[in-house]
């Protein structure tokens, strides 16, 4: 009986998914279980294994169970649910939702370095947003391009930081294990590792003989390469030079390049502590050795490695196979070992969608399954992060591995405070049948003899530490001064060390970016510009002073000639046209007089002799439908900062009304009540009183109760305030019925709102590589954004049904997709990223007050500002979230909170309620792609 599911929008760790997968395969009648995100891999090992997989992204959750029986099926299935519910709710009973991105968590937390374990093509973002918030990160995580690691390690040499990876296994900072961390005493050692492994096996070494480490500061495996230049080490090495509980640096490598190389030595030589450097390769110190010349430096005693069963096996077997998680040991190995054939698991090839074999030890326990003869060298690598009891899995295989004639020689590396106990391991291991070694190099030596080759030789005594001749250099490491906080963002095995350390941290509630993104994503961050355009095109935005200056005759302000008419939304034509869209163009025609008859209109429009627009390429924009012709009166907005001009047709109220797609005789009369009265009242009013500053009015309105989309109660009120005794004074005989006409219309600010926000949207237009979004809007058949560094692009998916409640009779399946260009408010960080502001609406949008506050609080996530002059009360007066950036939303997911009104579908109808909707993520997918050619 097989279970087949494929899950969209749930995300969980590789870690996490593959212990459920062990809970369920351990469950009696189940044979196969496989709970994976369905990256090609996962998708592949489930089909090979007979399970018929459907279609998949990589963002998906893959669920493939094989039980005996239905009921063992079932069963397996109400195990798998709660093992999910589980995690899913872990650590999540607190106030606020935790953050998205490493930004946020850095500016919401007291932090010192970040640590990064998500997968490799994404840990680029989250390396970045540490370094641009001055903090060090560790970069866990394997399979970041080269490129990528220069990059951030030039920004972290700029921002006096430390990158300390990518490919980071271990660090030790101020006592907290970081990553694949062994329990070691305080001391006098600092590391500086470009090495994860052999930083464990020298730090593990010097634990066992009572020796101390300051810091160990891992440094990722290519900083010695000729492409990376050894920045990092550079720099660490500069901090513990400076760190006055460091009495003496070891330098560990892998083989470097050897300019890099010379140019490290030429550091050490100006270093004012001494160093021990220990750069494996072809007739160097082998870490064992290494370790030795450090406790003589140190006037310590060497004491004999520990070793378990080492009588194991005899010599003469033929063949050795290395079986390596650690890449260092394994190199170290190799060296020593002059002969046999050796892998390292933890290569970038073998962790493509799986965990490290250090967690996860099914890769080679399958090799080792496969070794029929000869020797077979492994390591065991303890510590937080590891696999909790390696013992437990290894033990069976090593027993039938040595039972089939194979010997098998272990390297076992750890200290006796790790949690899985490094002589409890040892004796385990060795009553499989292995023999045992605290020392990489002995058991390399000890398995190359047994399978009759001949082992280099220990050098001897190495060189002596060279001795500091200089003073310390470099600037202080923040990290190595500050007691350890930590954000940590990825596996929650690594979360959870850090747990068992006790060491304060944030755990960042990371998820896989939007589909077809991840690519994109890395360039456009990566572009050198984007900092500063995005700081000039969201300071343009939220500094815009948006005055209304006038109301104005649409066919004397606009490219508007008689025959034209703008729309809402991106641009549209008739035949692609939803129903309220094309009801409100048969009302404009009408209006103007270029139809008798609706018919008619329709005819016209149909045959394409009426050109359309959207109001948005004429600094325009309209509720709704959004329709706007010649004749009718625009509200016009100016900006006093920056001096654009912006402009917004007049509310006609709810109903039965144009923007909805109603187009009546009692629509076309009020419209040309509306430009015959009130227009031009309104003007003369505005003549006499003055500006009216627009800004001032929504952040009093704020703190009111509006949130200046769906609620403008407030707002309204204040503007027929500053605006009543002008009427009356400029039109004594009209004021009556143009103050009672705004009286019974709420939203009569919303359109004056809007031209204050096209305003001052418009000023954060045209900045290259900006990827702010400077519009959205809905046509009712699209939902398009724009960005301030793409010009007039429009980026586009298809506009949803808002969820929300109805009017009278009408439900859902009377609803048209989303429309109007009121979205404009949210594109300035009001609407429905105000919504914690406006408790009284919310239910009228279908939710609660803690709704509410969830919405705008999310909203922080995708946006780079909080605008200074809209503030909410409810969040103790916190500017509203305001700078769409789309970047953010990208790698969060997370799209635009909208509130609006819900037209109905059928031309004609008007509003039939009002609610909420989500953006189309194909909209922020093609914008980020398409800033990367910009």
């Amino acid at each position: 009986m097989n279970l087949v599911e494929v899950r969209s929008g749930v995300y969980h760790d590789s870690v996490s998914l593959m212990r459920v997968s062990q809970a369920l395969s351990g469950r009696a009648g189940v044979s196969v279980a496989i709970v994976a995100m369905a990256t090609e891999l996962n998708v592949d090992l489930a089909r090979d294994a007979g399970f018929d997989v459907p279609a998949a992204t990589p963002g998906d959750l893959l669920v493939a169970v094989r039980a005996e029986s239905a009921e063992e099926l079932a069963a397996a299935s109400e195990e798998l649910e709660r093992q999910l519910s589980a995690r899913a709710t872990s650590g999540s009973a607190r106030e606020e939702a935790p953050a998205r991105t490493t930004r946020t968590a850095a500016r919401d937390a007291d932090a010192s370095v970040v640590l990064v374990s998500v997968p490799g093509e994404h840990a680029f973002a989250e390396a970045m947003d540490a370094v641009d918030a001055g903090l060090s990160v560790m970069i866990f995580s394997d399979n970041v391009p080269v490129a990528r690691e220069v990059l951030l390690k030039e920004r972290a040499e700029a921002a006096g930081v430390l990158v300390m990876g990518p490919d980071c296994g271990t660090a030790v900072v101020g006592g907290a294990g970081l990553g694949f961390a062994n329990v070691l005493r305080p001391g006098p050692v600092g590391i500086v590792a470009a090495s994860g492994t052999g930083a464990q096996q020298v730090s593990s070494l010097l634990d066992q003989a009572g020796v101390g480490v300051s810091h160990l500061l891992g440094v990722g495996g290519r900083d010695l390469s000729a492409a990376v230049g050894g920045r990092s080490t550079l720099r660490a090495l500069a901090a513990l030079d400076q760190e006055p509980g460091t009495e003496l640096i070891v330098v560990i490598s892998k083989p470097a390049d050897p300019a890099v190389a010379e140019v490290v030595r030429a550091a050490v030589e100006r270093s004012g502590t001494p160093v021990v450097m220990a750069l494996l390769g072809p007739g160097q110190d082998d870490l064992t050795a290494v370790t030795e010349n450090v406790l003589r430096a140190l006037g310590r005693e060497i004491p004999v490695w520990p070793t378990w069963g080492a009588s194991a096996g005899s010599e003469g077997a033929s063949g050795l196979a290395g079986l390596y998680s650690g890449g260092t040991l394994c190199t170290e190995a190799k060296l020593i070992a002059g002969g046999g054939t050796f892998t390292d698991f933890g290569d970038d090839e073998y962790t493509v969608g799986r965990a490290h074999p250090m967690i996860d030890p099914a890769l080679r326990l399958e090799a080792l399954a496969g070794v029929e003869s000869g020797v077979v060298l492994m390591d065991v690598v303890l510590g937080h992060g590891s696999d909790p009891d390696p013992a437990d899995r290894l033990a069976p295989a090593i027993t039938d591995a040595v039972a089939r004639g194979v010997a098998v020689v272990v390297a076992l590396v750890g200290t006796e405070g790790d949690p899985q106990g490094l002589r409890a391991q040892g004796e385990r291991l060795a009553g499989a049948g292995a023999a045992v070694f605290a020392s990489n190099a002995a058991a390399a030596r000890h398995a190359a003899v047994l399978a009759g080759l001949t082992p280099a030789v220990p050098s001897g005594v190495g060189a002596a530490p060279r001795a500091g001749t200089g003073a310390p250099a470099g600037s202080p490491l923040l990290l190595l001064v500050n007691e350890p906080r930590v954000i940590s963002v990825g596996t929650s095995v690594l979360a959870e060390a850090l747990d068992q350390q006790a060491v304060p941290q944030t755990v960042v509630d990371w998820r896989p970016p939007l589909a077809g993104t991840a690519e994109a994503l890395a360039k456009v961050l990566a572009d050198p510009r984007r900092a500063a355009a995005n700081a000039r095109a969201v300071d343009r935005l939220v500094s815009a002073r948006p005055q209304l200056v006038g109301v104005r005759r649409a066919g004397d302000v606009l490219d508007l000639p008689p025959g034209t008419f703008f729309h809402a939304g991106p641009p549209i034509d008739w035949e692609r046209a939803s129903g309220p869209m094309r009801g409100a163009l048969i009302g404009g025609m009408l209006f103007e007089g270029l139809a008798a008859t609706p018919d008619e209109a329709e005819q016209k429009l149909a045959t394409g002799s009426i050109r359309l627009d959207s109001c948005h390429h004429h600094r325009t924009v309209g509720p709704m439908a959004g329709v706007v012709s010649p004749s009718m009166w625009m509200l016009e907005a100016r900006d006093a900062e920056h001096g654009g001009t912006a402009y917004c047709s007049l509310n006609e109220g709810l109903g039965k009304v144009l923007r909805y797609g109603a187009y009546g005789p009692e629509v076309v009369e009020r419209l040309r009540w509306m430009g015959e009265v009130l227009g031009p009242v309104l003007q003369a009013a505005l003549n006499l009183n003055g500006p009216l500053d627009l800004r001032n009015l929504i952040a009093q309105a704020l703190q009111m109760g509006d949130e200046l989309h769906n609620r403008n109660r407030a707002a309204t009120s204040l503007m027929v305030r500053e605006l009543a005794p002008a009427i009356v004074d400029a039109a004594p005989t009209q004021a009556g019925e143009v103050l009672r006409f705004i009286n019974g219309n709420d939203h009569f600010f919303l359109n004056a709102g809007m031209a204050a926000g096209k305003a001052a949207a418009d000023a954060a237009r045209d900045v290259p590589g900006s990827s702010l979004v400077v519009a959205m809007a809905r046509n009712g058949t699209d939902f398009g954004i724009q960005l301030s560094g793409c010009g007039d692009r429009w980026f586009t998916g298809p506009a949803g049904v808002p969820d929300g409640l109805y009017l009278g009779a009408y439900g859902p399946g009377d609803a048209n997709p989303d429309i109007g260009d009121s979205t404009i408010t949210e594109t300035v960080g009001l609407g429905g990223f105000a919504m914690a502001a406006a408790p009284a609406i919310v239910r009228f949008v279908g939710g609660d007050v803690a709704d509410a506050v969830a919405a705008t609080r999310s909203m922080y996530e995708i946006t780079l500002a909080e605008h200074p002059a809209y503030q909410i009360p409810g969040l103790g007066f916190r500017g509203t979230p305001v700078g769409i950036d789309v970047t953010l939303v990208a790698r969060t997911s997370v799209l635009p909170v909208v509130n609006t009104g819900i037209a109905g579908r059928v031309a004609g109808t008007g509003q039939v309620g009002a609610g909420l909707v989500s953006p189309p993520p194909e909209a922020f997918v093609a914008a980020i792609n398409a800033l990367t050619g910009e």
